[in-house]
């Protein structure tokens, strides 16, 4: 890795920036401090929840209903969901599961999710309403009290921060919101105290989120004579990766103006902006880091969805393609969004190839097998080409009754009912409540093809 600042940083010592902040877009402390909640606690708060969501106070008048196992259920599924648009980096798709989530009952896990998403879109009128609500139902919550804190100083109140961190100032939550105000304040050796507390905390959340930070203020240490740039930068990409950019968008705007050549500097600005939703932002500031860097495979993938994001998908293509050459990893995310934006074009050709180098992979799954099925069957003289990829996805998997049923359906698509009606009793025979399976079977009888 090269960098424009004074000092010259040997390549062995950067961890590669852009792959953890693909692998992990929202992996984050505010999300990792709600992930460590098992199915069970989810569960038994649904089950002690007894005060009204927020949806129903902002909606007044409907009937408290007492979540009952079905709505329990739905809680989750949507929480789990929503947990899933997250790591993609699909904000809004999560916040809108989250809130779904607390509507069914999601109880204190459910909140904490959508609060901490409303942090991160910036949404911080509805922040502050679901952190009221929390607060409300768990008043000495030290979770609830680092969201209120942080909210505070995303507003830029960092004095009201202080106040709302200081309640516990021995608490570990408190230590890392302590941490970010000295980094905010440039106040590095207090900094350093926080989150050297912070990191020998039961909690393994928060343990892990401050060391991530802490990790970059001990790589700067090999520097003696390191510039105050280069420590803006390691601290900048360790808050990206652990979600706290607005802190690192606060440094990187002074290096960039003092370096304006600083490469890693505009990818960690630009990767900020996309993941907070300031997509013009983001475009202006990996465009700097392309000109810097024009083979950069993570660059490259970072265009691509902000292009996407703009509502531009033919750049976003070939941004991708070039990502993808370049060896950008995780290589299956990229060929991913490559389909998706190839459909988008109306290049199914493309998105059939992608589909298919993602099922023949070493971790290609059947859910990879079925996209790229589904596709193909619609597409006219493709169906024998879906039926040979289902046939290797039932020698994958030869007694999997979603196997056979994408079989089938492959099948029943290339004009070959006998053989269709032989994989979905297998399929049934499996997994007689398969209701797949009993819609392909259904599908089969209705084309009159077979008794």
């Amino acid at each position: 890795m090269i960098f424009s600042a004074p000092v010259k940083i040997p390549p062995r010592i950067y961890l590669p920036l852009l792959l953890a902040l693909a692998i992990g877009l929202s992996v984050g402390g505010l999300f990792l401090w709600q992930i460590k909640q098992s199915v069970s606690t989810i569960e038994s708060s649904f089950k002690a929840n007894t005060t009204p969501t927020l949806l129903q106070r902002i909606l007044p008048g409907k009937p408290r209903i007492t979540p009952d196992s079905a709505m329990q259920s739905q809680a989750l599924m949507e929480l789990r969901q929503g947990e899933i648009f997250e790591l993609k980096g699909e904000w809004k798709l999560a916040q809108n599961e989250y809130a779904q989530s607390v509507e069914s009952g999601g109880g204190t896990p459910a909140l904490k999710k959508l609060a901490s998403i409303q942090l991160q879109r910036r949404d911080y009128d509805g922040a502050g309403i679901t952190i009221d609500t929390l607060k409300r139902e768990n008043k000495d919550s030290d979770d609830v009290m680092l969201l209120e804190g942080i909210l505070s100083l995303r507003k830029g109140d960092t004095s009201t921060a202080i106040s709302i961190f200081n309640r516990k100032p021995d608490s570990p939550q408190a230590m890392y919101g302590l941490a970010l105000v000295s980094i905010v304040q440039a106040d590095h050796e207090k900094a350093k105290q926080y989150l050297l507390k912070a990191t020998e905390s039961g909690d393994p959340a928060i343990r892990g989120t401050a060391a991530v930070i802490l990790e970059a203020y001990n790589e700067f240490a090999l520097f003696p004579e390191g510039q105050a740039t280069h420590l803006a930068t390691l601290l900048a990409r360790a808050l990206a990766q652990v979600n706290e950019c607005e802190t690192a968008l606060v440094l990187t705007a002074p290096v960039i103006a003092a370096e304006p050549r600083y490469r890693d500097a505009w990818i960690v600005q630009g990767f900020c902006e996309f993941t907070t939703e300031r997509t013009k932002e983001a475009l202006a500031s990996l465009e700097q880091a392309y000109s810097l860097d024009p083979a950069k495979a993570e660059i490259q993938y970072f265009l691509a969805r902000t292009h996407a994001a703009l509502g531009d998908p033919q750049n976003a293509v070939t941004f991708l393609q070039y990502a993808i050459l370049n060896g950008f990893e995780p290589e299956r995310d990229a060929r991913e969004l490559l389909a998706d934006y190839a459909r988008e074009l109306g290049n199914t050709d493309l998105a059939l190839e992608q589909y298919k180098l993602i099922a023949e992979s070493k971790d290609g799954d059947l859910d990879s097998f079925k996209r790229y099925i589904d596709l193909a069957i619609g597409i006219p003289n493709r169906s024998l080409d879906a039926l040979a990829l289902a046939k290797t996805a039932l020698q994958k998997y030869p007694d999997d009754a979603d196997a056979l049923t994408l079989t089938a359906k492959a099948a029943l698509a290339a004009g070959l009912p006998e053989d269709a009606q032989k994989y979905i009793e297998s399929a049934l025979k499996i997994d007689p409540k398969s209701k797949d399976a009993a819609s392909v079977q259904e599908a089969i009888r209705k084309a009159g093809l077979v008794q």
